[in-house]
């Protein structure tokens, strides 16, 4: 294993070999912008890679990731530095950074986008939206497309057309001894169908193509609030809802800390409320009627729904899960909510009330398209789950941090029970198992072995790693 002082002498090697054909940004720990470069999303992150190679086209990829493996140094890939686990960045190593490889192409006649690994949310929405076209992405604009995408990728048009994955066609692919290639239907079906899930453990992305859809302009979104008393009827209602929801309807509860400027009358700020909200990308007049259905689920301190531009829904998170901010969440899938489960997701309330750090619960509905989808289709796993369970929370004092996450590890301990699988953009530094738990037993030994021709050496392994499959002699496969 080499020293610090070992990284830092191959990082100046390397910075030194490529400078002349590089065209992008090379940044050492002395260059002014290396501090600001090496910040991601998730604030309680803060770690010194050796090199940042911020690249500008698929060239620079290739130069910076043989470099590497020439001097020794370990990759890790960055896209919109948006995990959780701040996997982007790693003590000692080498950032390939790709944020300045950000260009969107849309085809609005063929229904596809081209999009650079280096994109976040907002360009792609943005500009599939001049068309009335939109593809499956996450729920917070300035996320990375590539992350998303490699991880699965729900949003709420995935009830309606599939994950982020599903609807990828094609993909521009650094291999890991520096190659290119482009994985397709037509070219190398088994490396496209281990990225549509399988993170980055494959290749370095640098290209996504994705069948587009007609979205919007106009959604229709709800909110309704209540007191944590009537919790139990809110989730029976949750429940009911969820069951009844057509593919273009997706439906969120959530159990929370009211705070100030939240729409609740401000005697409920500093006490644990329940929330339901939908986002429907049907008629708009359907959407009218959902709304109707949040009085009717216990009495309410306040709700609305209203049409909105797609775009707006899109952008709608943003300030609640804004940068600089320390965070922590564990996640589980559900695939039935009985009122046992109801009961330990509401008993979050109490024991926040109680005196605890304060966390939230969110249940989110799956199925739809999702689910249609063959469970051995693609790399994303557990097709058939019904809910999405998330605990998360987020402060600002770093003395806080083991306070909140032991308080989120217990409230999704409680869950877990009644839980199976784990989505694999949700999991943060959680071992080997939880990262099998992601895909399943059959699921992961298909992407091992795939992992075996691709990547036999591991060198992408600064993320929910997969480990290439071995032989009895213990050589990959």
């Amino acid at each position: 294993m080499n020293t610090a002082t070992d990284n830092a002498r191959a990082a100046l090697d390397v910075s030194r070999e490529l400078c002349d054909t590089f065209r992008g940004d090379l940044l050492l720990p002395r260059d002014q912008r290396y501090e600001t470069a090496r910040r991601v999303w998730n604030a309680s992150i803060d770690r010194h890679p050796a090199l940042i190679a911020r690249c500008a086209d698929t060239g620079d990829v290739t130069s910076a990731l043989r470099a590497a493996r020439r001097h020794g140094l370990d990759v890790a890939v960055r896209g919109g530095g948006h995990s959780i686990a701040g996997l982007g960045v790693a003590d000692g190593a080498m950032t390939i950074d790709l944020s300045r490889m950000a260009a969107v192409r849309v085809d609005p006649d063929a229904r596809r986008a081209t999009v650079q690994a280096g994109s976040l949310l907002s360009g792609l929405d943005r500009e599939t939206q001049r068309h009335g076209l939109a593809v499956t992405s996450g729920f917070v604009s300035h996320t990375g497309v590539a992350g998303l995408t490699l991880g699965g990728g729900f949003g709420w048009t995935a009830r309606k057309h599939g994950l982020a994955c599903d609807n990828l066609r094609a993909a521009e692919v650094v291999l890991a001894d520096g190659s290119v290639t482009v994985a397709s239907d037509g070219h190398d079906p088994d490396l496209l169908w281990a990225l549509r899930g399988g993170g980055g453990n494959f290749g370095i992305v640098t290209s996504f193509e994705f069948e587009l859809h007609p979205v919007g302009p106009m959604v229709t979104t709800g909110a309704g609030f209540y007191d944590i008393a009537d919790g139990r009827a809110v989730l029976e209602a949750f429940r009911e809802l969820a069951a009844e929801a057509t593919d273009e309807t997706t439906w969120v509860a959530s159990v929370w800390d009211a705070e100030p400027g939240s729409p609740v009358p401000e005697h409920y700020h500093g006490k644990p409320v329940v929330s339901l909200v939908f986002v429907h990308i049907g008629d708009v007049e359907e959407g009218a009627a959902l709304g109707r259905r949040l009085r009717r689920a216990a009495p309410s301190l306040g709700d609305m729904a209203d049409p909105v531009p797609y775009l707006e829904v899109q952008t709608s998170n943003d300030a609640f899960w804004s940068h600089g901010v320390r965070r922590y969440w564990k996640s589980h899938y559900l695939w039935d909510l009985p009122d046992t489960a109801i009961d330990a997701f509401l008993g979050r309330g109490a024991a926040s009330s109680g005196g605890g750090a304060p966390v939230t619960g969110s249940l989110q509905t799956r199925g739809g398209a999702i689910a249609r989808i063959g469970e051995q289709d693609a790399a994303a796993g557990h097709r058939g789950a019904r809910f999405e369970f998330m605990a998360s929370t987020s402060w600002t004092d770093p003395g806080e941090d083991d306070t909140r996450r032991t308080s989120t590890r217990l409230y999704a301990d409680q869950i877990a029970p009644y839980g199976r699988g784990v989505y694999v953009n949700n999991l943060g530094i959680e071992g080997e198992d939880r990262v099998r738990d992601a895909y399943g037993a059959e699921k992961f030994q298909r992407l091992t072995s795939l992992k075996a021709r691709f990547d036999p050496d591991n060198v992408f392994h600064l993320n929910q790693n997969i480990h290439p499959a071995t032989t009895p002699t213990g050589r990959p496969r």
